[in-house]
């Protein structure tokens, strides 16, 4: 006659799974194991992929383990599944010894941990709550953002139909500029001195010769010499010596 069944511990929502004798201390382990703790079995999993710690990998693979013994043995859904619990305990300790000086020795303490890993289905009920408290957490956080100043409405201008000529186009898209009146030229002072001066100049530079050359001209019937040539003096007949005579 054998032993009867060991009843079981659990609720018929939930599976486990334990990891003995981890190559860690207890204190360490349960830093990770407070990671996971009341989260989706999801969101777990991915916190344990990246975490830094050495022995998260440990933890990861227990973790997986707990969730493919509730989909195999206990037929639970796997996205509805949460980490309802995860117990950290004290192992084995191993102890060596360090020699130090004058002949003394130092302990060491090598421990060692446990780890059970229990992971629970969600009711329909409990999904609704929680999926409502999302939706209440996001609109919280929309309501808390500030909203963008409105910012003011720009007339959309009409687009120019290609053919007009360029002229038309601009005297269209801004008929409030008009171009400047054509500025009228003014006398001005210097200009008038420097024309004045450029005349006088000619008379102030007049040779006796062009003057004589000019009155020449005014007189008529006389023939004006050109400027510059002298006209050589009439030549007088020689009077014969009247001693001679």
């Amino acid at each position: 006659m054998g032993k009867p069944k060991h009843p079981r511990m659990l609720e018929d929502t939930e599976a486990q799974a334990i990891a003995r004798n981890l190559r860690v201390s207890p204190r360490k382990l349960n830093l990770v194991a407070g990671l996971i703790r009341n989260r989706p079995a999801s969101d777990a999993i991915a916190t344990l992929t990246f975490s830094k710690r050495r022995i998260a990998k440990d933890v990861r693979k227990t973790l997986e383990s707990a969730i493919a013994n509730a989909e195999n043995n206990h037929q639970l859904d796997v996205d509805r599944l949460i980490v309802s619990r995860a117990e950290v305990g004290r192992a084995i300790v191993m102890r060596r010894f360090h020699a130090r000086g004058r002949g003394r020795a130092s302990r060491i303490e090598k421990w060692f941990s446990h780890l059970k890993i229990v992971v629970a289905e969600r009711s329909q009920e409990e999904e609704e709550v929680l999926e409502a408290a999302r939706e209440f957490l996001a609109r919280s956080e929309r309501a808390a953002q500030p909203e963008p100043a409105a910012q003011p409405e720009v007339a959309a201008q009409p687009i120019p139909a290609a053919g007009p000529e360029p002229s038309a186009t601009v005297s269209e898209a801004a008929p409030d500029v008009q171009a400047p009146p054509a500025a009228q030229a003014e006398p001005d002072e210097t200009q008038e001195t420097a024309a004045a001066q450029a005349e006088a100049e000619p008379e102030a530079q007049e040779t006796p010769a062009t003057h004589a050359a000019s009155e020449a001209q005014a007189e008529p019937g006389t023939d004006a010499e050109p400027a510059g040539e002298q006209t050589p003096a009439p030549e007088t007949p020689e009077q014969p010596d009247q001693g001679s005579a």
